[in-house]
């Protein structure tokens, strides 16, 4: 799935990539009008997008409010209507709850199981190449200015909150960073008391930089704008690595789920190495291993 911003003269899009099949880099680009096919169109900003663990529903974050896209009926309804930019955004592990962070700081926690306005049939979708898309307009109901009530929200970053990220092993539990630099672990049955765990070091002025965690859930890591790549132990908050790799500014980072390729085959990189990690930067594409 890939989000595009937009621009002054049209809103952001998603869009869904086909990685089922094998993938010829060298001529990926001149494949990719039939592995890529729009979903999604809005008039707003699309800032990010989420999709849930079964890939039936796309949650968008734009800049005034969050929808849902369903991808099996089309529909498109909002979830939450707000003035600020909904700048990160994570579904947990069940695909019932997802998280919103916003430029003034708040993060919101929507369980999508609730009734959602639909948008008016009006301005649920157009035209393009032929094809029927939802469009999210600004326009909205006044069930769609109250969902803001059904959700829950705390102030609880002390700048923008530019990525967020759930674990699998507790759903309550999720990282969050904010573009000062402060990365918390937050427990979604306390957030009103604010973060349980701190992580220190971490280098953020301005910049949308990911965080990720290892498929152990033991170790988050980051990139600053410092170009050093940092680890820390979730669990203790301790920076347990931090080293400038390249000196390039990193706003992109994998850690593999496994150690087979796309096609099922071992990979060259993880066989002798005790963990590994991909990280993207306007320069190219790097992996950073181990002992």
């Amino acid at each position: 799935m890939v989000a595009t911003l937009g621009s002054g003269e049209s809103g952001g899009s998603v869009y869904i990539m086909d990685m089922s099949g094998s993938v010829d880099f060298p001529t990926v680009s001149l494949n990719a009008c039939g592995r890529i096919g729009r979903v999604a169109s809005s008039d707003r900003t699309v800032w990010t997008a989420d999709c849930n663990p079964d890939g039936t529903q796309v949650v968008l974050g734009t800049n005034n409010g969050a929808a849902l896209l369903n991808l099996e009926t089309g529909a498109l309804s909002w979830l939450y209507r707000c003035k600020s930019d909904i700048l990160s955004q994570q579904f947990v592990h069940s695909g019932n709850v997802v998280l919103c962070g916003l430029r003034n700081g708040s993060i919101v926690s929507i369980d999508v199981r609730q009734r959602h306005s639909n948008l008016p049939r009006g301005l649920a979708s157009s035209v393009t190449a032929g094809r029927t898309l939802p469009v999210l307009s600004a326009r909205h109901s006044a069930r769609g200015r109250n969902q803001a009530d059904k959700a829950k929200a705390s102030g609880i970053m002390s700048s923008a909150v530019c990525s967020l990220v759930a674990l699998s092993s507790d759903e309550n539990y999720f990282l969050g960073s904010s573009m000062d630099g402060s990365i918390k672990l937050f427990d979604l049955r306390l957030i009103q008391k604010g973060a349980i765990q701190s992580y220190a070091g971490h280098v953020n002025s301005h910049t949308h930089l990911p965080l990720v965690v290892d498929p152990s859930e033991t170790l988050l890591m980051s990139g600053g704008e410092d170009c050093t790549i940092r680890i820390w132990s979730i669990k203790t908050g301790e920076q347990i690595f931090a080293q400038s790799v390249a000196d390039v500014l990193f706003t992109a980072l994998c850690w593999p789920e496994s150690s087979l390729n796309l096609d099922g085959s071992s990979s060259l990189f993880d066989l002798n190495h005790s963990w590994g990690a991909w990280m993207g930067s306007r320069d190219g594409l790097f992996y950073m291993h181990g002992t």
